[in-house]
């Protein structure tokens, strides 16, 4: 009689043997590229995938940044008449919301513009959650893309201490952040290497995403969609009384609390390439109860205008190419947070950058 087939444990050696050969694999081939679909199909996406209307999208959660820009369009050869700027955000440039081209990059390339014989081509390298940490890794990826320019927006969030390291990309990507972090010297103290454990879990988990984003495309394909919107977030009626900020309190925020020294660390990685700074626009609310000590939902005032202040400074202090459109659009071109433009806004917004990459131009 033969023995009855034990289920758990062909599952069990099914993903040994899967497991021992995906790092055999990497380990022989450790630049070995994984199957692009995205190209195969000439699908390759405007923007970064995200899960916008879990669980029905979670493929689009990649996390890893080979796999990211593997599908972006970025990665696609520069033509020789391209002058290539990439914009780095948080969510109000990746376009919640919104179609790819509602969004401030779409709008920047639509409105056509050249630099002297070559034509601007605008590219969208933002996700979502602001953090400096998170654009560091991004822009680090992306310089080998050849940009002629760089947009970073910016806002009180990207520069706050405590996004230097909570980010999603963040943990998606130890290597990636720990070799980065100790070449600019903003690790947190007693941060160790990932160990060959943490190596090799890290890249098991970018197998299975990996994979399961590329069966995504058949959805993508079938859709002619790259975001599924969830619902949008509800602006609040009325303004808090609180005049803490992340557990920080007023009256003063220390210049160490502003993570200026990464501000330092994008424009290194920059290197030659031009960089223009833009503290974004937001929702600045007036007359109604709490106005006077919050611009909006998310910042007290105290607290944001030091924030700005001590930007401003170092702008000038490092020559930055610093804009500061914080307070450039009224409330009617808001829509679902204190950050999100509507497309009309958006628009305006492209325009009102356009002199600063036409400055640019060599």
């Amino acid at each position: 009689m033969q023995n009855a087939v034990k289920p758990w444990r062909v599952l069990v050696k099914g993903l040994l043997l899967f497991a021992i050969l995906e790092y055999t694999l990497m380990w022989v081939f450790p630049g070995l590229a994984p199957f692009n679909a995205y190209a195969l199909l000439n699908m390759k996406r405007e923007r970064f995938p995200l899960a916008t209307l879990s669980p029905v999208d979670d493929a689009q959660d990649v996390g890893n940044l080979d796999a990211m820009f593997a599908s972006h369009i970025v990665s696609n050869p520069k033509a020789p008449g391209e002058f290539r700027v990439l914009v780095l955000g948080d969510s109000a440039v990746w376009g919640l919301q919104l179609r790819p081209d509602q969004t401030l990059p779409g709008q920047m390339d639509a409105l056509g513009l050249k630099c002297g014989d070559k034509n601007v081509r605008v590219y969208n390298l933002s996700f979502p959650r602001s953090s400096a940490t998170k654009d560091l890794m991004i822009l680090d990826k992306a310089m080998q893309y050849q940009p002629d320019m760089i947009v970073w927006m910016i806002t009180w969030y990207t520069l706050m201490p405590k996004t230097r390291v909570d980010h999603w990309l963040v943990t998606q990507n130890p290597g990636l952040f720990y070799q980065l972090g100790h070449r600019f010297d903003f690790l947190p103290k007693d941060y160790s290497a990932p160990s060959w454990l943490d190596q090799w879990a890290e890249q098991s988990r970018a197998a299975f995403r990996e994979a399961r984003y590329q069966l995504y495309t058949l959805i993508q394909l079938a859709t002619g969609v790259d975001q599924l919107a969830g619902p949008p977030e509800k602006l609040p009626a009325t303004l808090s009384s609180d005049v803490t900020f992340e557990g920080l309190k007023p009256p003063t925020l220390r210049k160490g609390q502003v993570s200026l020294d990464q501000v330092q660390d994008f424009y290194a990685l920059a290197g030659n390439v031009p960089v223009l700074l833009v503290n974004e626009p937001m929702l600045v609310v007036n007359g109604k109860p709490n106005s006077d000590i919050r611009y909006n939902s998310y910042y007290p005032r105290w607290v944001y205008d030091q924030y700005r202040q001590y930007v401003s400074e170092a702008a000038k202090e490092n020559g930055w190419n610093y804009l500061d459109l914080w307070d450039k659009y009224p409330a009617s071109l808001y829509s679902d947070t204190p950050l999100h433009l509507r497309p009309a806004g958006q628009h305006l917004l492209a325009e009102a950058l356009t002199p600063s990459i036409q400055e640019a131009c060599p």
